[in-house]
């Protein structure tokens, strides 16, 4: 019988195809001994010893709304703040009337026949606890950028001197007082700088509004 001889491409392909085997078969079974591996971290050890690595600080001054002391149809505004550069209707508008005599309001007078709670109109320090002649027990904020509000008739009070309290933290309630004594009232003012300011303009403004001089 007559002998067969390879053709001369035959081998070297054969070999390159056995190579090619040898490496793949090398990296699946790397991939297989990597995966049942449970010893290993996904890269937590780089952050636990890189003291460069920026960290995110929680903002502590947050810039939010000045809130209503009341909650949204818990009161209306019954007398609101006087003030001489409004038109004189709205001044007439704007005074109590107490024993015969018409005062010009200093805040803002709230109303309802029924109880209701007042609350803080933002973050602050409970800086007093005082007695007023007409409405009774009067708490006093003192709150950022020199702004102070005083919450005046309150009834069931909820918090003490020295007290830090939050935005819309319940203060007290309404109650009956010497000005209306047929109504649930209280009585907002609010100081910037130690001078009288509409509390309507202040709600709903921020407290970076307010500068510090």
């Amino acid at each position: 019988m007559k002998r067969r001889k390879l053709k001369s491409f035959v081998l070297p392909t054969l070999y390159l195809l056995i190579t090619i085997t040898i490496f793949v078969g090398v990296i699946f079974m790397g991939r297989d001994i990597a995966l049942t591996n449970k010893d290993y971290d996904y890269g937590t050890g780089i952050l636990d010893n890189n003291d460069d690595v920026p960290v995110l600080e929680e903002e502590t001054n947050v810039v939010s709304d000045i809130t209503k002391p009341i909650m949204d149809g818990a009161a209306d505004i019954k007398v609101h703040y006087y003030s001489k550069d409004e038109s004189e209707e709205l001044q007439q508008n704007s005074l109590i009337y107490f024993e015969n005599t018409y005062l010009p309001n200093t805040g803002i007078l709230y109303a309802s026949d029924e109880v209701f709670d007042v609350r803080s109109i933002y973050n602050g320090k409970v800086t007093d606890i005082i007695e007023d002649e007409f409405f009774g027990k009067c708490i006093v904020i003192e709150h950022q950028n020199n702004l102070k509000s005083y919450y005046y008739g309150l009834d069931n009070i909820s918090v003490k001197k020295d007290e830090e309290i939050t935005t819309e933290t319940i203060l007290g309630s309404a109650k009956n007082n010497e000005i209306e004594s047929d109504k649930k009232t209280f009585l907002l003012e609010v100081y910037h700088n130690n001078k009288l300011v509409n509390p309507e303009s202040v709600i709903g403004s921020k407290i970076t509004d307010y500068n510090e001089n």
